[in-house]
C-alpha cells in the first residue's frame, strides 16, 4: 500500500491469478490442519466436501482452469512475489500444503491435475516447492510452524492408488521435506505412469524414463535424459514434417545451474532451521546396495557443492573444450548427454546468482553479468539463448507448419524468445553483485540503469488491457501474439525486484 503505483498495479495480479476455480481445484488438506483453515462447503448433489482453497493461475488465457490451470513449477517461482510480499500468507500456506500432499518419487507434480492425473515430468518443481517454503519461514512471523503442519499424503508410497480421503495418512511438513533429500540421495529412477501416445502424443518411448539424484561427489542435484526435459525450459517437438517429433528442444538434463543453486540455497536454509530447533534431521541416511548405510549431514553435502561450482561451472579464458562458443561465462548445466549443450550461454546461471549468491566467485559473476547485458538482455526480457548460437530463433511462431527443424511447431520457444520472468532475476543478481564490488560508483550507476531499464515495463504494463506482463516477447521486446497476455511469474519476479531496489 506505500509502493509506487507501478508496484500496485503489478500487485494486482495476484488478484487476477489466484482464485477458487471450481473445475481446477487443489487436493483437500488434511482436516486435522491447524487454523487457520480454509473455508468448506458440501456439494448438493455428491453431498462432496469442497475445500474453497485458491489456487494460482500459471497465466491467461492459456492456463485458467480446468486441467491446464495449476502447475507446480510456476506457481513456486511465483509465490514469493505474488503472495508473501503481498501479504497473502494463507494462501500461500494452503498451496504448499497442497501441492506437499502429492509428493510422490520425492517429487512434487508438474501438471496437478488435482491429484488425480498429476505429471510426475518435472526435476525442478520440488525445488521452487521447498526454496518457497524456506521464503515462507523468512517473510511470514513465525513462519516456522509450518514446517509442524500436517501434510494429507495422497500417495504414502509411490506405488499405492490415490488416497480417497484427506487425513488419512498424514505427516508433518519437515517429514516430507526430509522423504525429498532421502529419495534424491537414493538416485531414483522411475517410468511414468500411463508412458505412451495417450498420455503424451509428441513425447519418444525413452522420454517417459526418469531419473534423479544428487552427485555425492560434487553435491549437485541431477537428472533427466536427451528424451525428456526436466526443467522450464520444456518444449517437446511435435512436428513429423520437420522431424523434431520427440525431440526436446532443450534437454538440460545432467545438473542444470539453477537447480544446484536451488539446492544449495534449500541446504543453507534447513541447517539453519535444524540449528534453531525447528527441523528435527542434520543429515541424510539411507540404505547403499552394498548393505551398508550412507549418512550424508547437510553441512558436507552445502560444502561439496561450493568446493565443486566454480571448477565445474565456469568456463574460462583459457578453456580449450572444442565445444566452447563463448569464454567467461557459466555453463548451462554440467555432465549433459549432448555434452555441447553444457557451453551454450543462457539466463539461467542468474536464478543460481540470486538464490546461492555464496557459490559465486564475485569477480567472475560480474564479467558474466556484463556479457549477459551485452548479448541477452531485451527490451523487456531476457533471450533464452546466445544470438550466436547455432539452434538461436528469436521469434516464436506455435502453428508454423515449416520444414524448418528448428522453428517448426514452436520448436524454438526456448531457444531465442526474450521471457520476462527472467529480467526479475536479472535485476536482483546486477545488484546484489554490485553491491560485492565494494564501489560506491558502481553500486550508483548500477541503481540508476535498473531503473531506466524498468521503466520500459511500466510502459508495458500501461498499454495492456489484461493489466498483466506477458510470458515473453520475440526479439528486441517485439509483441508475440503466441504468448500469455499475463503471466504469473513475469508480475512475481518484477515485485521481488522493486522490493530489492527499495532496500539497496
Amino acid at each position: 500500500r506505500q509502493s509506487s503505483t507501478f508496484v500496485r498495479d503489478l500487485s494486482q495480479t495476484s488478484v487476477e491469478l489466484i482464485s477458487v476455480v471450481r473445475n481446477a481445484r487443489l487436493p483437500l488438506l488434511s482436516p486435522n490442519l491447524r487454523e487457520p483453515k480454509p473455508n468448506e462447503e458440501v456439494d448438493e448433489q455428491t453431498f462432496e466436501r469442497i475445500q474453497l482453497c485458491p489456487s494460482l493461475a500459471a497465466g491467461l488465457p492459456h492456463f485458467a482452469s480446468g486441467i491446464w490451470r495449476n502447475w507446480g513449477r510456476d506457481t513456486f517461482i511465483s509465490l514469493r512475489g505474488l503472495l508473501l510480499l503481498t501479504g497473502r500468507y494463507e494462501e500461500a500456506r494452503y498451496l504448499i500444503l497442497s501441492y506437499g500432499g502429492c509428493l510422490r518419487h520425492g517429487l512434487i507434480p508438474n501438471l496437478l491435475g488435482d491429484g488425480k492425473i498429476a505429471r510426475y515430468n518435472a526435476r525442478d518443481a520440488v525445488w521452487w516447492w521447498l526454496y518457497s517454503i524456506c521464503n515462507y519461514t523468512r517473510i511470514v512471523a513465525q513462519g516456522h510452524e509450518i514446517l509442524s503442519d500436517k501434510v494429507s499424503r495422497l500417495y504414502p508410497i509411490d506405488e499405492s492408488s490415490m488416497e480417497s480421503s484427506s487425513g488419512m495418512h498424514d505427516q508433518l511438513l519437515s517429514e516430507v521435506i526430509q522423504e525429498v533429500f532421502v529419495r534424491h540421495i537414493q538416485m531414483l529412477s522411475f517410468r511414468e505412469r500411463g508412458a505412451g501416445h495417450s498420455l503424451d502424443n509428441d513425447m519418444n518411448d525413452q522420454g517417459f524414463d526418469n531419473q534423479i539424484g544428487i552427485d555425492t561427489k560434487t553435491g549437485f542435484v541431477f537428472g533427466g535424459n536427451r528424451w525428456n526435459c526436466g526443467t522450464w525450459m520444456d518444449k517437446m517437438g511435435s512436428s513429423d514434417k520437420a522431424g523434431n517429433k520427440g525431440h526436446p528442444a532443450t534437454p538440460r538434463d545432467g545438473s542444470a545451474i539453477e537447480l544446484v543453486g536451488l539446492c544449495r540455497s534449500t541446504l543453507a536454509w534447513i541447517i539453519q532451521m535444524n540449528q534453531q530447533g525447528f527441523y528435527p534431521y542434520d543429515s541424510v541416511e539411507t540404505s547403499i546396495a552394498s548393505g551398508g548405510k550412507l549418512k550424508l549431514l547437510f553441512t558436507d553435502w552445502l560444502t561439496k557443492i561450493d568446493e565443486n561450482f566454480e571448477k565445474s561451472f565456469w568456463i574460462n579464458e583459457n578453456d580449450s573444450s572444442e565445444f566452447v562458443n563463448r569464454r567467461e561465462i557459466y555453463k548451462d548445466t554440467v555432465n549433459s548427454s549432448l555434452k555441447w549443450t553444457d557451453f551454450q550461454f543462457r539466463p539461467n546461471f542468474l536464478v543460481a546468482a540470486v538464490v546461492a549468491p555464496e557459490m559465486f566467485d564475485k569477480h567472475h559473476i560480474w564479467l558474466c553479468l556484463q556479457h549477459c547485458e551485452r548479448i541477452l538482455i531485451g527490451k523487456y526480457g531476457i533471450k533464452t539463448l546466445d544470438p550466436s548460437d547455432y539452434n538461436y530463433i528469436g521469434n516464436y511462431v506455435n502453428d508454423d507448419d515449416s520444414y524448418d527443424y528448428k522453428r517448426a511447431k514452436g520448436f524454438n520457444y526456448h531457444n531465442g524468445p526474450e521471457w520476462l520472468w527472467l529480467t526479475g532475476y536479472y535485476i536482483r543478481a546486477k545488484l546484489y553483485w554490485a553491491k560485492q564490488q565494494n564501489d560506491n560508483l558502481i553500486l550508483k550507476q548500477t541503481r540508476r540503469t535498473l531503473k531506466n531499464y524498468l521503466a520500459s515495463h511500466i510502459d508495458l504494463l500501461n498499454s495492456s488491457i489484461s493489466k498483466g506482463l506477458p510470458e515473453l516477447t520475440n526479439e528486441n521486446g517485439q509483441f508475440c501474439p503466441y504468448s500469455c497476455s499475463v503471466q504469473a511469474w513475469s508480475a512475481s519476479t518484477l515485485i521481488e525486484a522493486f522490493y530489492d531496489l527499495t532496500r539497496s
